[in-house]
């Protein structure tokens, strides 16, 4: 049942939908607020969709984080993965936009400890604002956007990210 919902959600997306277009992103993921104490700059990249209405458009991406960590007592071996999904709405004035939406957080961390091997896995849905500049080119649009990512909408788990991509 969740397959066929997800189904014709989709296909009653392109339907409505003037234009669909896919791309992909990559940029750098920083914590703020106190989650700094623990986490540093970390890489992301990812993949996003696009389906653009009369008003608005409606935005998807999956992007996948490997974050940096401070070192930690008494760990020798550790490593903390995200993968964000976010679905939400933008609207346009002119090249730039604005927009937020929810988001779906994935959070594995790793780690050995005195020869114990602990992996860990959780998610938390939060929230997330964001604007951005798209640059039209040839066929594609290269987009550059700043969100900003509230983890169980708490500001103390807050990342800001800086992207840029192309669309197609």
């Amino acid at each position: 049942m969740k397959k066929l919902i997800t189904l014709l959600l989709i296909v009653s997306l392109s339907t409505f939908a003037g234009l669909v277009e896919f791309g992909g992103h990559a940029g750098v993921f920083s914590p703020v607020g106190s989650i700094l104490d623990f986490y540093k700059t970390s890489p992301i990249f990812g993949v996003n969709i696009l389906a653009h209405m009369p008003m608005f458009a409606i935005e998807g991406s999956v992007s996948y984080a490997p974050i940096s960590t401070e070192e930690m007592l008494g760990v020798t071996d550790h490593s903390v993965n995200m993968i964000p999904i976010l679905a939400g709405i933008r609207s346009y004035s002119g090249p730039i936009f604005y927009g937020g939406g929810l988001s779906l957080d994935i959070i594995s961390i790793n780690m050995e400890r005195e020869g114990r091997i602990t992996d860990e896995t959780s998610s938390r849905v939060g929230a997330y604002g964001n604007m951005g500049m798209i640059f039209p080119t040839g066929g594609m649009d290269i987009e550059a956007s700043l969100k900003y990512h509230l983890m169980d909408f708490d500001f103390d788990g807050a990342w800001l990210g800086l992207t840029a991509g192309i669309t197609f």
